[in-house]
């Protein structure tokens, strides 16, 4: 009987549960369930588990049957806290809310640092530590923060949902802010530091590691003895599904977007501190990961596209239009430029009350100028993000995955900024196909298109210029934010 294999991939906007058969895809989602309240917003892990157990049951039974393994990526950092009968407590606050900034800034520099040197990430509101320690102080339906509890990130939780055991993998241990990277242990120094000395963490796996097999009535719809992995942090998984080489550079693009590399070392220098960057374990186990994830990339295009009311297919027709007159030069008189900080800053300078600045609008503004001068921003943005991270390492092949992708305009705009080759891998669903790879060692082939850095001389002087109004832009407003 040929095994078919079921990936789940958790993420902030959507949950995609994909039935593999023979290497084809069959692709299921659902909105992930989350419930915001003024600043806060929490994903509802009850409801996100009946969704994705109503989901797997809507495939073909005989399906079904075949699959012999599921395969778990999620977004990293948030979790959930259980206690001594391993019921959920508390909240699961979701990845990007920074209610636990109250924490850092109760944090000295000093702290700061020696966290950094143990865990080789950069002390932020989003790690799951800081978040645990939220909770403990200021979550009320905790009514003994001092008792012991344990914690699972999201994967870890479905895996113990699936399988009634606790275990979690290296990329995703990575994102708790209580992994040491020398080490590849959990620090107790660290949850001292943070005075979480009451939480314990599951054992960590390597992805692809078998974490028990699918309990209970579940486990009938499913292959005799389906084992469970997790897969990895999504960024990674992406980063596997395309082959990333240690020469090249992931760009992964979604409601954020995020740029990693795999390397054999690790950087816990104090400029790499300095700069916000965050390092990891690879999947492969044999690698770490320096990575960074900026706050803007498609909720800045959807906000904009509900803030103009148009629909898709009116933006694509927009930027359609904007790359034409960046092609011909027409819109080279234009001065529009979006710094897309509508949900903070990303690196080098993290912060997550920085604003937004929409520079050079006149009465005579057009909506193709104002689309162009989104993309142009998100560009420039991360070209400052790549410049503090990577100054010393220049990748001149950028491997680029998610919605971006399909996205011409931005992609000619990344080549030509960047000075560097754009490979967009159009695969339907990026996370799910690393996932796939990584359960099953069978590599998958998306369409790839290369766009080549411009020689054209009237570019390059244009791009220069409106990326050194970018940076006076960035630097002018660094000490407003601050």
């Amino acid at each position: 009987m040929t095994s078919n294999c079921l990936t789940i991939d958790v993420g902030t906007t959507n949950t995609k549960v994909t039935l593999w058969c023979n290497g084809i895809p069959e692709i299921k989602q659902f909105v992930t369930p989350k419930k915001t309240i003024a600043t806060q917003t929490n994903f509802e892990l009850g409801y996100l588990w009946d969704e994705i157990v109503k989901t797997i049951s809507s495939f073909d039974p005989i399906s079904l049957k075949k699959v012999t393994q599921i395969a778990v990526a999620s977004f990293g950092e948030s979790g959930i806290l259980l206690d001594e009968k391993n019921n959920p407590i508390g909240q699961c606050i979701s990845w990007f809310d920074d209610r636990a900034q109250i924490i850092v800034d109760q944090i000295t520099e000093e702290k700061k640092s020696r966290i950094y040197q143990l865990t080789g990430l950069p002390v932020n509101a989003h790690y799951s530590a800081l978040k645990i320690a939220w909770l403990l102080k200021y979550d009320k339906t905790i009514t003994m923060p001092l008792a012991k509890y344990k914690w699972l990130c999201v994967p870890d939780y479905l895996v113990y949902r699936f399988t009634g055991n606790l275990a979690t993998e290296y990329t995703i241990a990575s994102r708790t802010l209580c992994l040491d990277i020398k080490t590849g242990k959990w620090s107790k120094e660290v949850q001292q530091l943070l005075g979480i000395s009451n939480i314990s963490f599951p054992e960590i796996y390597s992805a692809g590691c078998n974490l028990g097999y699918v309990q209970g009535k579940l486990g009938k719809l499913f292959a005799q003895e389906c084992q469970v992995i997790i897969a990895g942090h999504d960024h990674m998984c992406g980063a596997a599904g395309v082959g990333l080489g240690e020469a090249e550079l992931l760009d992964s693009t979604g409601t954020t977007e995020a740029m990693m590399t795999i390397v054999k070392h690790f950087d816990i220098s104090s400029r790499a501190q300095k700069n916000a960057l965050a390092n990891g374990i690879y999947v492969d186990g044999r690698h770490y990961t320096r990575f960074t994830a900026m706050p803007a990339a498609g909720s800045t295009i959807a906000w904009l596209m509900n803030l103009c009311r148009i629909n898709e297919n009116k933006l694509v027709e927009l930027m359609n239009e904007a790359q034409k007159g960046y092609n011909d030069y027409s819109l080279f008189k234009s001065r529009v430029l979006v710094m897309p900080h509508f949900n903070g800053s990303g690196s080098p300078n993290k912060m997550s009350s920085s604003k937004g600045i929409i520079y050079g609008l006149t009465s005579q503004t057009t909506l193709v100028e104002l689309i162009f001068g989104l993309f142009l921003g998100l560009t420039c943005e991360f070209k400052i993000a790549y410049t503090a991270l990577f100054d010393s390492e220049r990748y001149h092949l950028i491997k680029v995955i998610g919605p971006a992708a399909k996205d011409p305009l931005w992609l000619e705009l990344k080549a030509d900024i960047l000075q560097a080759n754009v490979i967009s891998i159009d695969t339907e669903q990026a996370v799910s196909e690393g996932a796939y790879v990584i359960a099953t060692k069978h590599h998958l082939k998306g369409k790839t298109h290369r766009y080549e850095p411009t020689t054209d001389n009237q570019k390059q002087q244009y791009l220069n210029r409106m990326f050194k109004i970018y940076q006076m832009l960035y630097q002018d407003k660094l000490k407003h934010d601050l």
